[in-house]
């Protein structure tokens, strides 16, 4: 069913990778371009190139989301309806979409022009609301944003049926959304300027200057006790200091790999994808000066498979890098040698976790490991391996370049130095802040996010990304930092920051962000697949007018049997922190929806238990 043409292009993306098992996720964007999706046909043409079974490849596409064993639509649109999303009018676009298209999820227009879905976070959360398309012939995807009116939203519609949609995958109709923050900005300095993703407006502003005087004047290990002494901890979530992650590489143990985390995948979080669709070279220097500090020849930077715009940006970037002689052989004019593989991933959440991110990379299903062994001493493919994410080794070439002792100016005596704080929900100017650790709560929304659209109180923040439990609306005063964060009862995490105000429906939220943990959840251990399904039950049971407030004792007793280390790997804990918060801290308002819907607590009918009759055959036997 391939072409020779396809067959040859999976033939080169294996022989860019040690093990040629990890082409396998890239084949099948390749075989799904070229046919539409993934009949049997098409899996077994992409077996027979990894000396597999067609069974075995079809367990694997199957897992992610955006690999189809079904036909879908010329154009495949999906909406997200995540809580940021959800909070800024996600319902409103996607019933204007049905009704524009005629179709509902999961269905396709009668002359096969449009397939509708809609779809788990898409990083767009300050950009909301917004849909996804796809276009089947190219595998194209593009973002369409902020469509908050249905001139917009038809106006998206006729610039893809135009077949002009594609021609151009840049974000529909906005480019960088920043709208200011500590001055002068570091991380965000370039985005706002024209062509900023380009080696040329890179260099201007003094990029890979750091790179090259590292590399020519400092030892490996120099540059590791720079980035250790500044204290940069880790941006993914678990904020783990990334100096001290690498000193934890066995001596002596080579090859040794980086892998740079780009799955941001948690909803409330968008900053990633600002760095590598509008400064990408920024990543790039912070991923040599990292190999270099740890001796590492190849870099892999397993990007989300919806941040195909950013995918496109970051290739165009490392060939501007090669041909300049920063990547490749020899950089710098040294002895030193590097190369970057972009690993394009499918749609699955549970690969922002390091050891699921790691066997979704060899070519495997995007199950967590057991941990320990750690990564750094048995990685991706059994190699010591280093894994931060994006964020994190865009500080480093700031660091290399200033000092550590610079770096420790800002923030505060244990989260030193500044982040981007990802402000979503329910707030005026939604986007990303370049700030200090240690900025309060109340001044990021009021100050630099405007406050409410329409000045109503806010009822609750989620401060870290949508696994982080909610503060109340009177903890503003909390700064931004890892441990007054914790201190107040959650987790900054990757400084996701949702703003629900009053009159927003915490059993919505709830209930829309179990929906999201029981789909993503991987399916590998039982609490987190059972224990995720179970509450999504109650909570639709609640939401629809059939719960009662035992419901809600039963929907937080299941937590405790999910959380707590009971779980494979952390994703348990995170798909049950948010319930556990609105739970404990909000259940006067879930006790008052209960009332309102179902005053009189009447239970749901239940199925009569059939009755069992023997067949004529079993009663001959008997």
């Amino acid at each position: 069913m391939l072409s020779e043409s396809a067959k040859s292009e999976i033939r080169e993306i294996i022989a860019r990778y040690p093990q040629g098992r990890s082409a396998l996720v890239p084949a099948l964007h390749v075989a799904q371009r070229e046919v539409g999706y993934l009949p049997p046909a098409a899996l077994s043409d992409v077996a027979e190139l990894f000396d597999m079974t067609a069974a075995e490849v079809k367990k694997i596409a199957s897992f992610y989301t955006m690999l189809h064993l079904e036909p879908v639509g010329e154009y495949h649109l999906e909406v997200c309806t995540n809580v940021p999303c959800m909070l800024r009018g996600a319902r409103t676009c996607a019933t204007e979409l049905k009704a524009k298209l005629g179709i509902d999820y999961g269905e396709t227009t009668a002359d096969g022009k449009f397939t509708l879905d809609h779809m788990e976070c898409l990083g767009s959360c300050g950009t909301a609301p917004m849909f996804m398309a796809t276009e089947r012939a190219t595998g194209k995807v593009r973002y369409f944003e902020e469509l908050d009116a249905p001139t917009k939203i038809e106006q998206a519609l006729d610039l893809i049926a135009s077949g002009q949609g594609f021609e151009t995958c840049e974000r529909w109709p906005v480019g960088p959304y920043t709208h200011g923050g500590m001055e002068p900005r570091y991380l965000l300095a370039n985005v706002d300027k024209p062509d900023s993703h380009t080696l040329a407006v890179y260099v201007a502003g003094g990029g890979y200057d750091a790179a090259r005087t590292a590399l020519t004047t400092k030892t490996p290990i120099e540059v590791l006790e720079e980035v250790k002494a500044a204290n940069v901890r880790g941006r993914g979530g678990a904020g783990f200091p990334a100096g001290t992650k690498w000193s934890f590489l066995p001596k002596g143990v080579y090859p040794r790999y980086l892998v740079v985390n780009a799955d941001e995948s948690e909803p409330g979080t968008f900053k990633d994808r600002m760095i590598m669709e509008y400064d990408p070279h920024q990543l790039i220097e912070g991923i040599i000066l990292a190999s270099y500090a740890i001796e590492s020849k190849l870099a892999f930077i397993y990007i989300r498979g919806e941040y195909y715009f950013a995918y496109t940006r970051l290739l165009a970037a490392i060939d501007e890098a090669k041909a300049q002689g920063f990547l490749g052989r020899g950089i710098f004019g040294t002895q030193n040698e590097l190369n970057i593989i972009v690993h394009r991933g499918a749609g699955a959440y549970e690969c922002g976790e390091e050891t699921a991110l790691l066997t979704s990379l060899e070519g495997g299903r995007g199950h967590p490991r057991l941990k320990p062994p750690f990564p750094a001493v048995e990685g991706v493919y059994r190699k010591p391996t280093i894994v931060n994410n994006v964020e994190t080794i865009s500080n480093v070439p700031h660091i290399l370049r200033h000092g550590a002792d610079w770096y420790k100016q800002f923030g505060t005596e244990r989260s030193s130095g500044f982040r981007i704080f990802c402000l979503s929900g329910w707030v005026k100017r939604p986007g990303l802040y370049e700030l200090p650790h240690g900025t309060t709560l109340h001044e990021l929304i009021y100050t630099y996010g405007g406050g409410t659209p329409d000045d109503r109180p806010i009822k609750a923040v989620v401060p870290g990304g949508l696994s982080m439990k909610l503060l109340k609306g009177d903890q503003l005063d909390t700064p931004l930092d890892y441990e007054s964060v914790q201190a107040a009862g959650s987790m900054l995490g990757s400084a996701g920051v949702i703003v629900i105000g009053e009159g927003q429906s915490l059993v919505e939220v709830a209930s829309r962000t179990l929906s999201f943990y029981r789909e993503e959840s991987c399916g590998k251990c039982t609490p987190c697949r059972e224990g995720t399904l179970w509450l999504e039950k109650i909570l639709q049971r609640v939401e629809a007018g059939d719960g009662t407030v035992t419901d809600l004792d039963l929907a937080r007793s299941i937590t405790n049997f999910v959380a707590g280390g009971r779980s494979f790997c952390p994703f348990g804990d995170a798909a049950v922190w948010g319930l556990q918060s609105h739970l404990d801290t909000f259940r006067p308002e879930f006790e008052a929806y209960i009332q309102a819907k179902n005053p009189d607590s009447a239970r749901p009918a239940m199925p009569l238990r059939p009755i069992y009759r023997p067949s004529k055959d079993r009663a001959e036997l008997d």
